[in-house]
């Protein structure tokens, strides 16, 4: 990957092994806010067995990477949810936390959004989901969450593309 992977103390235990350890399907990428500001918080609730929460990564305010869950595993992310009249988008995304209190008018730093650009990017390359395929947890569980409150979709779907056409969109 070309983004900065960063160490955490623990790997999150909040997750169903994929049957066999084979590769898992996947065909969304799920963006979510931790609703905190800070970084130690949801470190410690992700790694938590009694949270029964998780992500495959967490993306910290200065463009650090936290890998939590392996992409092959399911993690706990999503909850009740449905995606292209799928339901139960954990069996086939890969959640994404972004340290954000997720109120409205809280802007997400230029370091944190080039950080999940370049994991976006990867991950679509790798596993082959469309840009349009990342979406926020609001779209997948409507009524139910509102995450990522005021994030700026359309520049970065932009350069999402940009990057996967082998143009980097600028910052």
């Amino acid at each position: 990957m070309n983004v900065r992977i960063g160490t955490i103390n623990c790997p999150s235990p909040n997750f169903r092994p994929s049957p066999g350890k084979s590769r898992r399907r996947v065909t969304c990428v799920v963006i979510h806010c931790t609703a905190t500001d800070g970084l130690e918080s949801p470190k410690r609730w992700l790694c938590n067995p009694e949270a029964r929460a998780s992500a495959h990564y967490l993306v910290a305010k200065d463009g650090s990477v936290y890998h939590l869950v392996d992409d092959d595993d399911v993690a706990w992310h999503a909850g009740i949810s449905e995606w292209k009249k799928v339901q139960w988008v954990n069996n086939f995304s890969i959640g994404i936390e972004l340290v954000h209190p997720n109120t409205p008018g809280t802007p997400y730093p230029p370091e944190q959004i080039k950080a999940l650009e370049w994991l976006c990017a990867d991950l679509c390359r790798e596993r082959r989901v469309a840009p349009e395929d990342v979406v926020g947890h609001a779209d997948i569980s409507p009524g139910r969450k509102t995450d990522p409150v005021d994030f700026p979709w359309d520049d970065f779907r932009k350069r999402l593309k940009s990057r996967l056409e082998g143009t980097p969109g600028g910052y």
